[in-house]
């Protein structure tokens, strides 16, 4: 969340910047198009709320809970939301609602992987287990 926050403080300058290298890589594969920046932008916020989604589904699970898919894209969603409204303050960023929904789509995205992850190695860790009964 605090790596979010920074980012989001950054200026619109800063922020074009950052993306540069990335966006550097992708003109060079599909050319120099309005479509290529808004992808590299866009492929951020998802990637950026992918992660934190996950993290929040980790806790969850090691807090010894059970998988709280539902509960961690609520919260991943809650604090995009505010991340948007932080940007209203930041010279040159605007709060969007399509970023929120980006966001929010990375949120999706991080609980689908953290949930086919945390079943597969539930599942081989059941059947070592099994294996190691029978032995």
């Amino acid at each position: 969340m605090a790596v979010i926050f920074w980012l989001s403080s950054r200026n619109a300058e800063e922020s074009a910047q950052q993306s540069g290298i990335v966006l550097e890589w992708l003109i060079s594969i599909f050319g120099d198009n309005i479509l290529t920046d808004f992808i590299v932008r866009k492929l951020a916020h998802c990637l950026e709320f992918t992660g934190l989604c996950i993290l929040f589904n980790l806790g969850f699970v090691l807090d010894g809970k059970k998988l709280m898919i539902i509960q961690s894209i609520l919260l991943t969603s809650a604090y995009a939301a505010t991340d948007e409204f932080h940007q209203l303050f930041v010279s040159g960023r605007s709060c969007e609602l399509k970023d929120w929904a980006i966001d929010t789509c990375g949120a999706v995205i991080g609980s689908i992987v953290f949930a086919v992850i945390y079943k597969a190695v539930k599942r081989i860790a059941q059947k070592r287990s099994k294996k190691a009964i029978q032995h």
